[in-house]
Formats: C-alpha cells, sequence, structure tokens
C-alpha cells in the first residue's frame, strides 16, 4: 500500500465528550443523575432549559477548556494511529478551534488545553503514536480547516461533521470519511462509519 497523507479531525472525532458533558451537566444541576442518551441527547435536553443556548455553549467552553484533561481518547483510535505508523501513513490533524472561548470568563486557551492532551496520551512520544507538534493544525473558521486540508495534499479526511464535507471550501479530490456513531444515516458526498475499526478495515485494509 502506497504511503498516504491521512487528515482527522480532533472533537469527538479524535477526543470524546459525551461522559464529561454528562457529568459537568449533572454537577451544575442541568441533568438529572442517570440521565441516559448520548452528546446529541445531552445537548438537546440543555438546549430546551431556559437560556438553554447559552448553558451549552459555556458547557462546551469548559469541557475544551479548564476540563479538557478529562475527555477521553475514542475507542478504536489508538490502534488506528499505531497501524498508521506502521504502514508509513502520514497523519494530519486539523481542527476548527479557536483559540478561546467566547463563553469562557477564563479565557482557557483551548488549543493549548487540546494539546497537552495529546502529549498526555503520548501523541508526540517516539514510543507512542509518533506524530509531530507541527502535525497539529488550528484553524478559526471552518473555511480556513478545508483550505489546510487542501495545503496539506491530504488523500482523506475523517471528520464527525457532514458540515465540512458539505463546504464549499473543502477540496474535492479528498476523499470524505464521516465518523457518525449515533443513529440515522446521513447521506451525502461522503462514506459513513459507525466506529473506528470500520475506518481502518477501510482505510488499512487490515485495521
Amino acid at each position: 500500500m502506497a504511503a498516504m497523507r491521512i487528515g482527522i479531525d480532533f472533537d469527538n472525532t479524535i477526543a470524546g465528550y459525551a461522559a464529561l458533558f454528562r457529568r459537568i451537566a449533572e454537577e451544575a444541576g442541568w441533568l438529572a443523575p442517570g440521565f441516559p442518551g448520548d452528546k446529541k441527547d445531552i445537548r438537546d435536553r440543555i438546549r430546551q432549559q431556559p437560556d438553554g443556548e447559552t448553558l451549552w455553549m459555556r458547557m462546551q467552553a469548559v469541557a475544551y477548556g479548564s476540563r479538557m484533561g478529562e475527555a477521553c481518547l475514542i475507542d478504536g483510535v489508538a490502534p488506528f494511529l499505531t497501524a498508521c505508523r506502521r504502514h508509513g501513513h502520514a497523519v494530519s490533524i486539523v481542527s476548527h478551534k479557536t483559540r478561546t472561548a467566547a463563553a469562557d470568563p477564563d479565557g482557557v486557551d483551548l488549543r493549548r488545553a487540546a494539546l497537552d492532551w495529546m502529549e498526555a496520551r503520548r501523541f508526540f512520544a517516539a514510543d507512542g503514536f509518533g506524530l509531530r507538534r507541527e502535525d497539529v493544525h488550528f484553524a478559526d473558521t471552518r473555511a480556513e480547516k478545508c483550505h489546510r486540508i487542501a495545503a496539506l495534499g491530504c488523500d482523506l479526511f475523517i471528520d464527525d461533521l457532514e458540515e465540512v464535507f458539505l463546504d464549499p471550501a473543502f477540496p474535492p479530490s479528498v476523499t470524505r470519511l464521516l465518523f457518525h456513531p449515533g443513529e440515522g444515516s446521513p447521506r451525502g458526498p461522503f462514506r459513513v462509519f459507525r466506529d473506528w475499526d470500520a475506518l481502518a478495515r477501510a482505510v488499512l485494509g487490515d485495521g
């Protein structure tokens, strides 16, 4: 297999927040303890509350900032990155993430929080996933993210948001792989995968 440049989104594609969102919401009293459901269910329930959109934005700011360390590495990402390294594929992480969140009065550096999270999980270690910090790119807008994907020369890109693949700025030559563990089957110019094991089989052949 020829070496590829594989691009991957970060939030909700590599880093998972469902358990953290639930924990923050329960601690704040926005959800009853033991609330069932995934990230979408949590978001919808919070948005239904008075001033719910503000509450949701505040919770995201906390999760992506001061409590980023509690986010999980989504199942299947570690073996995928290990296999990419074994096959000699270059991996670039491209994230639409501003430096700070408007809803965070403390102004935590979200990009630094993400890099620290990756550092703690050995993304940059020689005996870990072997990425370089220069392989991680942050963009202020979705269009900027799309342009960066094109500039990097990615052969394929993995994202959890279909809006990225539908953006007019997304490079048409890049294969679009949608990570969609939730319900439903989105339709569009992309292939849909429920989990990282399926992504690994499709991209690498041997998982």
